[in-house]
């Protein structure tokens, strides 16, 4: 069982504290994201895991065990960077065998080994290949694969398809969806784009300015984001916030009236609001539909085929973006009436926080 629970985690660089208070109790078999902005500390508690940095206090425990003293060598976890540090001189074979020649393992099981690894990422033809000879994606993949060798108890990932293309990357992506059943091993995954989380994880921890904003599985964040936060950094194109202001509350939910004047019934528990207080509205580009209610102004219009993105300014001027269906007769410069369902929307108090749906719906598988 390779759980790993992460208990009251802290790190200082100097005055500076980075991380404050990371506690996660992740699950054997477990494909765990890591995602935030630039600075959120992230890739510092990755090092914290693999060993590379050590803790200002706290415990890693790993199979019930606590490893915090332990060497990397000796944690049962295996890395993969954002650079391939492959070996130029060195063939795929060699550079995928290297841990083991280091081990001293004998030629029969290093060749056992190394063939093992090679057929799964589909490097078997590459063996004899030198680094310099490959694409970036096979660079990649031979990595990975020095890792599977060692036959770690965890794998650690730091943003490795950052130095990939677009197309390339999102190749990756589905090539380490699938090497995670085939593997049935737990993972952990460090990245900055939020694509990535949504697509790969089992659950997507959330970090923000070095505390846990939110971990959950890609549909609970964005169905029932707990923050803001959470709530504008998950999902594509971002969560329209638009400020507005209480008219009242009932059973039936908050009364409010958007920056604008448009009103709206939303459900959800304003029991502790008060008539006049300020709030924002949260409205997903793909909540939002032709309709009325809304108006907007269209500066751009990005036709993606399936989905036209429109980005433009409300009536008082607040930005705003949907995602129309492809075909949508909408053109930049143009004014178009638009419409969202109430329990569409997502709505935050002054600190912050989300105000809990009246009536949450079910979540996606």
């Amino acid at each position: 069982m390779a759980t790993l629970n992460l208990q009251n985690i802290t790190k200082s660089f100097g005055a500076s504290q980075v991380l404050k208070g990371i506690d996660l109790a992740i699950k054997d078999k477990e494909f765990v994201v890591f995602v935030g902005p630039s600075g959120c500390g992230k890739s510092t508690l990755l090092r914290i895991v693999a060993g590379l940095e050590e803790a200002t206090s706290g415990a890693i425990v790993i199979e019930g065990t606590d490893v915090s003293a332990l060497a990397p060598v000796d944690r049962g976890i295996s890395m993969v960077f954002q650079s391939y540090a492959l070996y130029p001189h060195l063939t795929v074979f060699e550079n995928i065998a290297f841990p083991l020649r280091v081990q001293k393992l004998p030629e029969t099981e290093v060749k056992s080994k190394v063939a093992k690894a090679a057929e799964i990422l589909q490097l078997t033809e590459k063996l004899q290949l030198k680094p310099g000879q490959l694409s970036g994606g096979q660079r990649q993949r031979v990595a990975i694969g020095r890792s599977i060798v060692r036959n770690p108890k965890i794998f650690l990932f730091d943003e490795p398809l950052s130095n990939l293309d677009a197309a390339l990357r999102g190749d990756m992506r589905v090539e380490l969806s699938q090497l995670h059943r085939d593997l049935a091993a737990t993972m952990i995954y460090v990245t900055h784009d939020q694509v990535e989380a949504m697509t790969m994880a089992h659950r997507i921890v959330v970090l923000n300015a070095g505390k846990v904003e939110q971990f959950g599985t890609p549909m609970e964040l964005y169905h029932h984001p707990a923050t803001r936060f959470v709530a504008t950094f998950i999902g594509q194109p971002n969560m329209n916030l638009v400020p507005a202001k209480v008219l009242g509350y009932d059973t039936r939910g908050l009364a409010v009236e958007l920056d604008g004047g448009a009103q709206l019934t939303l459900p959800v528990d304003g029991a502790a609001a008060k008539k006049g207080d300020r709030i924002e509205v949260g409205m997903r580009p793909e909540n939002i539909h032709l309709g009325q209610g809304l108006s907007m102004k269209v500066r751009v219009l990005e036709r993606l085929g399936g989905t036209s993105i429109t980005y433009g300014h409300m009536d008082n001027g607040q930005r705003f973006c949907a995602a129309l269906p492809g075909d949508a007769d909408v053109a930049e410069g143009q004014t178009v009436d638009l419409s969202i369902n109430p329990a569409d929307c997502h709505v935050f108090d002054a600190s912050g926080a989300v105000l809990r749906r009246l009536m949450a719906p079910a979540l996606a598988a």
